[in-house]
């Protein structure tokens, strides 16, 4: 904070004015203004950390960081005395006690003005203000202690009270007391205002240090919020906000991971393990389009990017901001959600060093068991109706004594075979004095997948300045930058695939009875004669993505006066993303030999640049607090984007571009870019911190949308409610806080293409000229001119409560988010005739209400210590209208036919109902006529459900056209999660639950169907399979057939395979012990902690056998992982 008006005269020179005038003035004003200033003086708190330094730098300091200006004769009060004053939340008054005990030196307020000068008859040698009743008297027994805060800051004035008894005291300037008690076997309760309170059993003791961590819902809390910060209880928009110590020494690589259930109205959905590309996809308060990406803004300290582009070591805090209130102050791009990072920051303490390290092992949560060799060929004589497998061929299988010919080869597990080491390290350096601070970061990740050539790498560097430039000026610096390398495996260049959809996809697809390798070292040729999982991962195929990220970001404060601040800001941001994908040719035995090779490579370059100015006025009116905002916001991206083939290189040992051929050679590339330029403000104010107001304004121009429409207008406003400052509520001592609040906004979205209005046109349309081949172009897209921002209109009502000084907290939000003019592509259900695609236009509308709870307690009893922070959200999506693309259908649905319908949420299954299986074939004949979906049902099909018909009831048909309906959907309706921490003396114990419910998923293809297109069958399609011998309604599975790659009329979309995908998920649970200070010391180190921890540990859920309930598809994936770690923390 800047200094204002330095104390007058340090030097002792005469006074320009009559001091006897001045002081008769200050005297006169003061009997006017006493209760007024003794009012600001007791209720204003403030820390300082000072050590043997002047009177003169304690006045100072003082100044700095309140309002209060200082009248002082240098020549009656000795300004070079030297003080040490460390304190945390104590009012001015008692600072001056402190600063001027043992000395003749009074004060008088005035408003915000003091006046220091000598009192007759002040005793020089009396301690005031200490605290401490001096007494020659021994009365036993007697307790003395100190009372510090969680970073050994002292906390003066907090109270400490024997149990059970009257008898108390308060801890002295200091964070000193003792106290005389009734009992040696006593226990103390010690408590402090913004702080837990904790329960000591003296147990003899005669001296304590005591501890107080900081309250769950302190009063003084500080919330990051856009273009700032705000003191929590005042905030009345929707935020959530977790800290460092709620994301740190968790085994993510990647950021979205680590919030993941922490946050009501916050969902994340990991969809993959896969190193390197493992985040999961943010969505904050459902889904907000159908056809604009529904993501929400990242700003990492105020500049643009992803979540995962940061050390999660480097996060001092992450805000969302889920309302229109709190987020519109970010206009075009906040109709998602934004959300905010705050990166670490230097201090004033002094200089340390920390290292946090951790070695972990990765494995899938999940893998599917699929059967051994025999086992598939009996079951795929019982599919085929045939004996394609002999006895004899069985038994060989079985016998397992000639692998070369009957092999047992579990691709699968030999592709996820390995136990990835995962490593991290963390060194970071931070101090500073009060005019510079700096936090600097070095780190290395090190992730080994569970497939072999699968990692993932950074090197990161972050160096975050805080200069105070003069009395009026501030610097804020922070340079980061970032090496990654992802590493992965590939098939060879005949079967033309990359990683997942190759590799992984034809590991989970091919039977036992194919060989691997043989004894000889040939590899088997597999189904398709291209080599199998275990001969692409032993060819010289690769994929190598390296990413360099670097950046810069200033922000120069000029403090004119105490009411008003000016900002700068400017960022700039340089991304290079590479990447080189060989597919290399291999030779699988003597006879066959994949000749085919090619290699494809891009770099793409992104330059993100930003200036951003703003001004702000703040002012203090008696009981009026007054805030305005105004800011101006520029942002420019170039992409650059260049790409490369080459076919047929002679050797897989030379994969550079050269030495590729030159037939049938490709290269490509474009450059795009984009532009956002913004003005906004933002009005607060409030009546002694009690009726709350807050009103923004955004007005946005995208370089995205035609002029006519390239800007859009985006207003907010909010009220809030103290009801627990009223004087009614000052008799309800146990209710700390409650605070009704609401708001109304509206927000934007332009997560679209960067050229959407503009009919461009697209290369690659070559034609034929005079016998030679001209280049080419065409219009490729139909364009609408007139295209605008998607607008989220959205309304919120809550309550937040504390009880207990801020011991237990409950909140609760009710939300609407209306979107409208959403930017969708119907060409499903528009004629393309024309021979063109149909780009976005305005049209459609979607809904997302809901309710977000959460509850926090912490509590002590002794040495232990407990802790809950829960959370639950509800969550309804419903698609309103598609405007262009509403079409009704035969069975009064509206919609596009697929996916999309009004009055139902998006990615929504759309398929059959079913009743169990035939258990004969006489069944069929009677049940509802099944010919239009299976004319040929059979005992062990499925029976689908007559449910509608041309008249709008059963008809005794069965058929797509009436027939199918709403199945769920991917997206959950519920959302919780629950943070536990126990700690008992040295240890430490923090478990996170997280989890989803009614919420649908769908395993197809080759995870979800058994032989299909010459695919595997899992143990439990085997064990769980319709057995006409013993006929159950209900299996598992329908009858066994061989499928094509069409299916079959068993495996349409039915909700026999759409299931419930909800779970509970141990996210994270890790043990931790803090060594002793006794120990800590002699080492000459302040602190060292290590744990043990696991993240992904296990999932309660009812889905697919093997399967993790997140993962969906066909199986082209990659597990989700689980991570045991053992970490240190040491800090010097």
């Amino acid at each position: 904070m800047k200094k204002t008006n330095k104390p007058r005269n340090r030097s002792g020179w005469s006074w320009r004015f009559d001091l006897k005038m001045k002081l008769t003035t200050l005297l006169v004003i003061v009997a006017l203004f006493q209760v007024k200033g003794n009012t600001y003086s007791q209720n204003t708190k403030i820390d300082l950390n000072l050590e043997d330094v002047s009177v003169y730098d304690v006045l100072n300091e003082i100044e700095s960081k309140t309002a209060f200006k200082f009248f002082v004769d240098t020549k009656e009060v000795d300004l070079e005395r030297k003080v040490t004053v460390k304190v945390k939340r104590v009012t001015v008054k008692k600072i001056l006690e402190r600063v001027f005990s043992g000395t003749n030196i009074g004060y008088k307020v005035l408003d915000k003005q003091i006046a220091l000068k000598p009192i007759e008859g002040k005793d020089q040698k009396t301690d005031q203000g200490s605290g401490l009743e001096k007494n020659n008297e021994t009365q036993q027994p007697t307790i003395s202690g100190t009372v510090l805060d969680e970073t050994g800051m002292s906390l003066p004035g907090a109270s400490v009270v024997e149990k059970g008894t009257t008898n108390g005291t308060q801890t002295d300037f200091d964070g000193n007391f003792t106290l005389e008690l009734t009992s040696s076997e006593a226990v103390l309760v010690v408590s402090y205002i913004g702080f837990s309170t904790k329960e000591i059993p003296i147990s003899g003791q005669t001296t304590l240090s005591i501890t107080l961590e900081e309250s769950a819902a302190g009063l003084d809390e500080v919330v990051v919020v856009g273009y700032g910060t705000q003191k929590k209880v005042n905030v009345i928009g929707s935020i959530s906000q977790v800290s460092s110590k709620d994301i740190e020494n968790r085994p993510v690589t990647q950021a979205s991971q680590a919030i993941t259930g922490q946050m009501p109205g916050v969902t994340v959905i990991q969809r993959t393990g896969r190193p390197g590309q493992s985040g999961g996809d943010i969505r904050v308060r459902g889904v907000g389009s159908f056809g604009a990406t529904p993501n929400a803004l990242v700003l990492i300290d105020g500049i643009a990017g992803t979540l995962n582009d940061i050390n999660p070591d480097d996060i001092a805090s992450i805000s969302v901001l889920k309302d229109a209130s709190s987020a519109a102050i970010y206009g075009a791009r906040s109709a998602n959600g934004v959300i905010l990072i705050t990166t670490k920051s230097g201090s004033n303490k002094k200089f340390s060093i920390s290292y946090n390290s951790y070695i972990g092992v990765n494995e899938a949560t999940e893998l599917p068991d699929f059967v051994n060799s025999w086992e598939y060929a009996e079951m795929y004589n019982i599919a085929s109706g045939s004996n394609s497998f002999s006895a004899e061929d069985i038994e060989r299988y079985r016998a397992q004594n000639d692998l070369d010919n009957y092999p047992n080869t579990r691709f699968l597990e030999d592709l996820f075979s390995e136990n990835g080491i995962q490593t991290s390290h963390t060194l970071t350096v931070n101090g500073g004095d009060e005019r510079n601070k700096y936090y600097v970061s070095a780190g290395f990740m090190d992730q080994q997948g569970i497939v072999p050539k699968n990692s993932f790498n950074r090197y990161n560097f972050r160096m975050n300045l805080n200069n105070k430039l003069g009395e009026k000026f501030e610097l804020n610096t922070r340079f980061f930058g970032a090496l990654e390398e992802r590493k992965e495996p590939q098939a060879t260049a005949n079967k033309g695939g990359g990683f997942l959809d190759q590799l992984v996809q034809n590991a989970v697809r091919y039977p036992a009875t194919f060989l691997g390798r043989d004894s000889q070292g040939n590899y088997g040729i597999g189904p398709e004669s291209g080599g199998t999982p275990v001969a692409w991962l032993d060819s010289q195929s690769y994929l190598n993505n390296p990413t360099t990220r670097v950046g810069v970001n200033l922000k120069l404060d000029w403090k004119p006066n105490d009411d008003l601040i000016f900002s700068a800001i400017g960022g700039y941001n340089f991304t290079l993303d590479e990447q080189r994908s060989y597919l290399a040719s291999q030779r699988l035995n003597e006879e066959v030999f994949l000749g085919q090779s090619y290699l494809n490579q891009y770099s793409n370059k992104t330059i993100f640049k930003t200036m951003q100015f703003t001004g702000e006025y703040t002012k203090e009116f008696g009981s009026h607090d007054f805030s305005l905002l105004a800011g101006y916001s520029f942002e420019n991206e170039e992409l650059s984007l260049f790409n490369g083939y080459r076919q047929d290189f002679a050797s897989n040992d030379y994969t550079v571009m050269d030495l590729g051929s030159a037939e049938n050679q490709q290269s490509g590339g474009y450059d795009a870019e984009w532009a956002l330029q913004s003005f906004f403000s933002r009005l607060k104010y409030s009546i002694n911190e009690k009726y709350l107001f807050e009103a923004t304004i955004r007005y946005d121009g995208s370089s995205r949308f035609p002029e006519n429409n390239k800007y859009a207008f985006f207003p907010s406003a909010a009220l809030g409610w103290r009801i627990s400052q009223e004087p009614f509520m000052e008799q309800v001592s146990w209710m700390s806080n409650l605070k009704l609040k609401a708001s109304w906004g509206i927000l934007g979205n332009q997560n679209i293409g960067n050229y959407p209005y503009q009919t461009v046109l697209a290369s690659g349309r070559d034609y034929s000229l005079g016998g030679g081949l001209a280049t080419g172009a065409a219009y490729a897209n139909y364009k609408d001119a007139n295209i605008k921002w998607e607008s989220t209109q959205t309304t919120d009502i809550g309550i937040e409560s504390g009880f207990f000084d801020g011991r237990l907290s409950f909140n609760t939000t009710y939300f609407n988010r209306n979107t409208t003019d959403v930017l969708f592509k119907p060409s499903a259900s528009v004629s393309s005739v024309l021979g063109v695609g149909i780009s976005e236009t305005n049209t459609g509308e979607v809904k997302n209400t809901g309710w977000e709870f959460d509850l926090g307690y912490r509590g002590n009893k002794g040495d232990f210590g407990y802790s809950i922070n829960a959370n639950f959200s509800i969550i309804n999506n419903e698609v309103i209208t598609l405007g262009l693309g509403n079409v009704e259908q035969p069975n009064g649905l509206v919609g596009n036919g697929s996916n999309l319908f009004i009055g139902y949420p998006m990615q929504m299954y759309y398929g059959y109902k079913t009743d169990g299986v035939f258990l004969n074939d006489g069944e069929v004949g009677s049940w509802p006529d099944m010919t239009a979906v299976n004319p040929t049902a059979q005992a062990g099909d499925l029976r689908y459900k007559d449910i509608s018909g041309p008249d709008g009831v059963p008809d005794g048909k069965v058929d797509p056209t009436y027939d199918r309906t709403y199945l769920d959907s991917r997206i959950p309706k519920y959302t919780f999660g629950a943070n536990l921490g126990f700690n008992y003396k040295n240890f430490d114990l923090s478990v996170l639950l997280q989890g989803t419910a009614e919420v649908k998923g769908q395993l197809d293809g080759y995870a979800g169907y058994a032989f299909f297109n010459l695919g595997n069958i899992q143990r439990w399609q085997m064990e769980g399979r319709f057995d006409p011998e013993n006929p159950v309604r209900y299996p598992e599975y329908p009858r066994l057939e061989v499928l094509t790659n069409s299916g079959s009329a068993n495996t349409a979309t039915s909700d026999f395979w759409v299931v419930n995908s909800g779970y509970l998920r141990v996210k994270n649970i890790q043990l931790g012990y803090n060594f002793p200070n006794t120990l800590t010391n002699s080492m000459g180190i302040d602190n060292l902690r290590c744990y043990v921890g696991a993240e992904n540990l296990h999932s309660f859920n009812s889905y697919r056998q093997g399967w993790d309930p997140e993962i969906i598809g066909g199986g082209a994936y990659y597990p989700i992982l689980t991570t045991y770690t053992f970490g240190i923390n040491l800090k010097f």
